[in-house]
């Protein structure tokens, strides 16, 4: 019986987390844009993408950058 690779969970559960992030953002834009009256929350809603979507390139690129298994060793060791 194979035991899952650690970057396999670590994945997983990053690729959840980005998941959950997204959907978070599409609500908040939702109800910014919705609910909003007027041109003022519209601004307000298309300043937050472009905020959203900075941050989250910045996250994927910094997630790629990181070697699991050097992380990995430091905690065990």
């Amino acid at each position: 019986m194979n035991i899952l690779p650690v970057e396999l969970i670590f994945n997983t559960l990053v690729g959840g987390i980005f998941l959950l992030y997204w959907v978070v953002v599409f609500i908040t834009l939702y109800h910014l844009t919705r609910f909003g009256i007027g041109v003022q929350p519209k601004r307000f809603a298309a300043i937050f993408l472009l905020g959203v979507v900075i941050l989250f390139c910045v996250s994927i690129f910094a997630y790629v950058n990181v070697d699991i298994n050097s992380l990995l060793n430091k905690f065990t060791s």
